[in-house]
């Protein structure tokens, strides 16, 4: 319960940094829409490209490497706008006033270290797929705590990628390093962030069932419109909330000034010891 408490802080914490700057919200949406478009364009590309290769349809390995080629450029992108909040909230906690421009233009002057995260971030979940396919249960198992632990000890990646300049390998190496006892606050405070997101975002939930079994269409529409809209607010808002907390603990394990939204005791708890 302390964990949970103390991850309910550190979300009030990251809210009070990003609510300063509410335009950094912009971005994840910004980041979404390009990593969705890039996907779609890149997936459609290699299609056609691998159609007219081969009148019988494309073999699987090929269907295969365009699918992860389209999934990295999207990962890209989305890296992209997490590294641009990243650096939005340094900005911020360094006493400046971010702009969605001057933190994309931070975020930009690591493009290829982002790309390079892109490719970590896609083949490990694909190489963990393909070892839970092989053991059955015992991979699923296998497979979850994989996804858990590499989700857990590249927490701080994008930070160290933005303001260290390291490349993808080495950014994972040094956040593991920094977070391998501390699991349990990391698990708490992605748990504690994505309950409050379900829990906002389920009445636009309860709103779009309902109003899809309105006999008007124009209801319909737009009532399934406004929640779809409601619900990517609240992911765009969840995570740059999670990338406020993540530049708040990259600095003070550095020892670098933190808004004084977080308290030191809070930050503290999730460099502790647990060995």
């Amino acid at each position: 319960m302390n964990r949970l408490s103390n991850s309910w802080r550190l979300c009030r914490a990251s809210w009070r940094v990003l609510s300063r700057d509410r335009e950094l919200v912009a971005v994840p949406i910004i980041a979404g829409i390009g990593a969705l478009v890039i996907f779609l364009v890149v997936g459609t590309i290699g299609g056609l490209l691998l159609g007219s290769g081969d009148e019988t349809g494309a073999s699987d390995w090929a269907e295969w490497v365009v699918l992860a080629l389209a999934t990295v450029a999207a990962s890209w992108a989305v890296a992209i706008g997490q590294a641009a909040i990243v650096a939005g909230a340094a900005q911020r906690m360094d006493g400046h006033d971010p702009t969605v421009g001057s933190a994309f233009a931070v975020a930009r002057t690591r493009m290829v270290r982002l790309l390079e995260w892109a490719v970590v971030a896609t083949a490990v979940p694909i190489l963990i797929d393909q070892l839970e396919r092989r053991m059955g249960l015992a991979g699923r198992i296998v497979g979850w705590l994989g996804n858990v632990a590499f989700s857990v000890l590249s927490f701080l990646a994008l930070p160290i990628i933005v303001f260290e300049d390291v490349g993808a390998v080495e950014a994972f190496k040094r956040s593991s390093s920094l977070l391998r006892q501390t699991w349990g606050e990391q698990v708490a405070f992605s748990f504690g962030i994505g309950l409050l997101g379900f829990l906002v975002a389920l009445p636009a939930v309860v709103l779009g069932g309902a109003v899809a079994a309105s006999p008007l269409v124009v209801v319909q529409v737009l009532g399934v419109a406004a929640a779809i809209a409601w619900i990517v607010l609240v992911a765009a808002v969840t995570s740059a909330l999670s990338a406020v907390f993540k530049t708040a603990l990259y600095r003070y394990g550095r020892g670098l000034p933190v808004d004084c939204s977080f308290t030191d005791q809070d930050l503290a708890a999730a460099f502790r010891s647990r060995g």
